[in-house]
């Protein structure tokens, strides 16, 4: 019995050893060993978009675009060359952008290249949204990947805004069908955000006036002078973006007075606010 039992082990054993035997030894030309160059964000499902803030009509930025190159190794260098799918591109030369396309060489022993375009800032309105769509045409030492060969550059441009700073104080005066209230309150930059503003108490004392809080705030964005409700802040109650006309609010740099509209539809106001800087 115990005989049997060997011989049945010896024969298991010796089939698996037959078995793995038949697999491919993995070393190492499982790697990729091909040489391929691609736009490092052609993989973002809608291009690279570039933000920049307006500050005068001459203004000119440069964003930088990675292309990298995808091998086993990097002994030799490649060239590469950059071209403009002008058929497709809504961003115009020499309005929107200063880019007709160009060559960058990846070094022997670099990964990664970079090379510029000019965004002409200053000519673009922020209304416009401006997109150069940008191809590898060819590369010589490497060939060109398939899948990420092409690269949409958003182009996005807002105003500078200064209208409030932290220490300054304004004279709300807020209209409504509970008629007409003042209070001194603050028009605070949001921290981290790009022309975002917090007003302490959009109602001017409103709610104040029935023995509510002092701090009813709302959000505005600023493009350009033009203020648009974002979001309530801390407060008691409903405050919404304006539910009729006008829905957008303005800022007159020169009189330093804002106007800003708002709602409450728990209450039925219908809210217009006027902040004079002090």
């Amino acid at each position: 019995m115990k005989i049997n039992k060997i011989y049945s082990f010896v024969a298991v054993l010796f089939t698996v050893l037959t078995a793995t035997a038949c697999f491919d030894d993995p070393g190492t030309d499982t790697f990729y060993d091909g040489n391929q160059v691609e736009f490092q964000d052609a993989n973002l499902p809608n291009g690279l978009t570039t933000t920049q803030v307006r500050r005068n009509a001459t203004q000119t930025d440069v964003v930088e675009i990675q292309v990298n190159r995808v091998s086993s190794n990097a002994s030799s260098p490649i060239s590469v060359t950059i071209g403009v799918d002008t058929e497709s591109s809504t961003a115009v030369q020499g309005v929107h952008v200063d880019f007709t396309g160009t060559t960058v060489t990846i070094p022997a022993g670099e990964w990664v290249a970079t090379f510029p375009v000019t965004v002409l800032t200053g000519n673009i309105d922020p209304s416009e949204a401006p997109v150069l769509e940008m191809t590898i045409d060819s590369a010589t030492g490497a060939t060109v990947s398939t899948n990420y060969a092409a690269l949409s550059l958003n182009i996005s441009v807002i105003c500078e805004s200064n209208i409030s700073a932290a220490s300054d104080t304004w004279t709300a005066t807020s209209e409504s069908r509970f008629g007409t209230f003042t209070a001194q309150v603050t028009v605070e930059p949001v921290d981290g955000a790009v022309g975002e503003y917090v007003v302490s108490d959009i109602s001017a004392g409103l709610y104040a006036a029935f023995g509510y809080g002092t701090t009813q705030q709302a959000i505005y964005g600023d493009n350009c002078n033009v203020l648009t409700f974002l979001r309530p802040g801390q407060r008691e109650f409903n405050i919404s973006a304006p539910s009729v006309e006008p829905l957008e609010g303005s800022f007159d740099p020169d009189t330093n007075t804002l106007v800003l509209y708002w709602s409450d539809p728990n209450n039925s106001i219908n809210g217009k606010t006027t902040l004079v800087k002090n």
